[in-house]
């Protein structure tokens, strides 16, 4: 068993039976065994993912005493700087990493933009995750979701709605979590 979250467990088996990226820089990682760069939040993370190949984690944020995980938050732990809430819950991030889009991340916030290209004349196109199709339909016929047409509307949802009780948490652990315009 990979996590104690059953979705992740199916992930993995997933993600174990394709050859190329079904997301741009998504990979998961040993379950709850780094502390994404933040050590400070180590007793209420539990990182999971690699978010992008710089080195961008996700984490199941441990906001309360709830046993089944996947309906706990997941957080953005940024490379470059910043924690950010992207999901409300582990469906709501599967829903994100199938529209293929790449997050970029840094203290003021997280976003989502599509880097795949059109081919221009005698140029090939350019796919950052050829397995996403096979992904989407894994997504539909395993949980019946559908990949977010726009990530960034779940994103910014999802940090409207747990802006107080996250701001409350990582404010006296990362004072500059909570200060920048896109922090959630």
């Amino acid at each position: 068993m990979y996590a104690p979250i059953p979705a992740l467990n199916l992930l993995k088996e997933f993600e174990d039976g394709v050859d190329d990226y079904f997301t741009p820089g998504f990979e998961l990682i040993p379950f709850g065994e780094d502390d994404g760069g933040y050590p400070q939040l180590s007793d209420r993370i539990r990182p999971f993912a690699q978010a992008t190949g710089s080195g961008s984690t996700y984490a199941i944020w441990l906001r309360d005493e709830r046993t089944d995980l996947a309906t706990l938050p997941v957080l953005f732990l940024g490379d470059e700087g910043g924690v950010h809430v992207v999901a409300r819950d582990l469906p709501e991030l599967l829903r994100v990493l199938a529209s293929g889009w790449e997050p970029m991340g840094d203290w003021d916030g997280v976003e989502y933009a599509d880097e795949s290209e059109a081919a221009e004349g005698d140029e090939e196109a350019y796919d950052p995750c050829p397995a996403n199709p096979a992904f989407r339909a894994w997504l539909r016929d395993r949980f019946g979701l559908e990949a977010a047409e726009d990530p960034n509307e779940i994103v910014r949802s999802a940090g409207e709605e747990l802006r107080e009780p996250f701001a409350a948490w990582i404010g006296p652990l990362i004072p500059d979590a909570v200060g920048g315009p896109g922090a959630a």
